[in-house]
């Protein structure tokens, strides 16, 4: 496809087209070799990858981003990608922040004090299965199946898709309406997923990349 053709094959995707949306995420996101490697180089874990893989195809899907068809539909895909994991980074990080303990000791018959992440201690494994289960009680079905094979299970999204032979994009939908669901119970912010804006400056660079890539 040129570049028109594939602004009109994104918007069809985001119209809601199965088959442009199958294709869309299969060719661009899955298969793409610069967006597998762009995950593997900035993300450590296979399952945040995968997360962050489904969560930039979501955003994609639902932000009706600009794109003209000025360059690349691939290229602009890595951008989304690249702003999906900067917004996973500032994510942890803020987490991070917020789950600190502070321990007293003693050294040299001085009292010191230092903090150090919750995470270090394993706090959070305590009563994990009866905390999962009342978690996945709030959740209402077919949410609550595909965030428990997830999550309990730590199944990909693809055994997801097999274990209930349902499209592997609902099921990534499913598991993201979830997490919105966890996170207005507790309390905590429910963003949807950030519209792709590619200002100027970005926009010629995108172009650059756009003949160097290959796919």
């Amino acid at each position: 496809m040129d570049s028109q053709e594939e602004a009109e094959f994104l918007r069809k995707a985001q119209g809601g087209s199965a088959e442009a949306r199958d294709q869309l995420y299969s060719q661009y996101f899955a298969q793409s070799k610069t967006v597998q490697g762009l995950l593997t180089r900035e993300v450590p874990i296979p399952e945040d990858r995968e997360d962050i893989l489904h969560d930039a195809y979501l955003s994609l899907i639902r932000s009706k981003g600009e794109f003209r068809g000025d360059a690349k539909l691939q290229t602009f895909v890595y951008r989304v990608v690249q702003i999906a994991i900067l917004q996973k980074l500032r994510s942890d990080r803020s987490r991070r922040r917020d789950k600190m303990v502070r321990l007293t000791f003693e050294v040299d018959g001085e009292e010191r004090e230092r903090s150090l992440p919750v995470e270090d201690f394993g706090f959070e494994t305590v009563n994990a299965t009866l905390a999962a289960e009342k978690l996945l009680k709030i959740l209402p079905e077919p949410l609550r199946t595909a965030f428990r094979l997830r999550v309990t299970d730590e199944l990909s999204y693809d055994e997801i898709a097999r274990r209930t032979q349902t499209p592997i994009n609902t099921v990534a939908t499913r598991i993201f309406k979830a997490r919105g669901i966890l996170a207005r119970v507790f309390g905590g912010p429910v963003l949807p997923p950030e519209p792709v804006r590619i200002d100027s400056k970005l926009r010629a660079q995108r172009n650059e990349q756009g003949k160097a890539t290959n796919e």
